[in-house]
């Protein structure tokens, strides 16, 4: 069957894209686009976002008792370690080399493979690492 672009899928990537820095939930997405006049209701971005996620253009991160959704940069972050900060909640991509050392290192040392895909890191970035330590 053909995968087709609808009005509504169009109108949340969009929304993302412009939101890639950030993770949002379903009701922060909703209420930012209708802030913006798009009427796209709870039950579709709910539809949306699942199957965002289930083709791996979303990260779906839970925080807080909630899921929260992040846009992630096409393939090419299919084949490196994200790091999430769990203080200002960025998504940032781990250098690709550095990936493939971190993956090889525990299959060396644990027998245990890592899935890059699949895989997040969680802590905190050097911004608010800076701005904890008062710097």
């Amino acid at each position: 069957m053909a995968e087709y672009k609808t009005r509504q899928k169009e109108i949340l990537l969009s929304y993302l894209s412009e939101t890639s820095e950030s993770p949002q939930s379903v009701d922060d997405i909703v209420r930012a686009l209708q802030a913006k006049g798009e009427s796209l209701g709870k039950s579709t971005v709910y539809r949306l976002v699942k199957k965002l996620c289930d083709e791996g253009e979303l990260k779906c991160f839970a925080e807080d008792k909630r899921f929260l959704y992040q846009l992630v940069n096409g393939e090419a972050c299919h084949h490196h370690l994200h790091l999430k900060c769990t203080t200002c909640g960025r998504l940032l991509h781990m250098d690709h080399e550095q990936s493939e050392r971190l993956i090889e290192n525990i299959y060396g040392e644990n027998g245990f493979a890592v899935s890059e895909e699949d895989t997040t890191l969680f802590g905190c970035c050097g911004d608010c690492a800076k701005k904890k330590r008062g710097a």
